[in-house]
């Protein structure tokens, strides 16, 4: 089972550079907020949308980066189907707090620096994790 382990081991498929420059966007996307959402719920909510849609991003990076040794009709098949999946959350997290925006303008704001520190969180946790295994 080990031997299986090791042949199924995930490769990272980008340099080091790129999860320097996602931490030290999550770091600045973090300051930011801290600065510029004034109250507690608000900032919360940042707090719980970024530690959601960074589970999202994870999972999905994750999924195709284990799917990526297989072979291609598979894999297209599941590229194709988890691609669309993927659009399609990413779409309803960001257009759901444009519509809401003038009911409350924060909203926006709050989504899109969330977007922003999960997917660099998102990276950096891969990294991590296909380091670590």
């Amino acid at each position: 089972m080990n031997s299986e382990a090791k042949k199924r081991q995930i490769d990272y498929p980008h340099g080091n550079i790129r999860v320097y420059w996602s931490a030290t966007l999550t770091v600045l996307s973090v300051i930011l907020a801290i600065l510029i959402l004034p109250k507690l719920e608000l900032l919360l909510s940042y707090l719980l949308l970024s530690a959601l849609l960074t589970a999202i991003l994870l999972a999905f990076k994750m999924r195709f980066l284990r799917h990526s040794e297989v072979s291609e009709t598979e894999s297209s098949a599941f590229g194709l189907r988890s691609l669309l999946i993927l659009v399609i959350v990413l779409v309803v997290a960001l257009a759901v707090p444009l519509l809401l925006a003038p009911l409350y303008p924060e909203l926006w704001f709050i989504s899109l620096i969330s977007y922003t520190t999960s997917v660099s969180v998102a990276e950096v946790l891969s990294f991590l994790i296909i380091k670590k295994g």
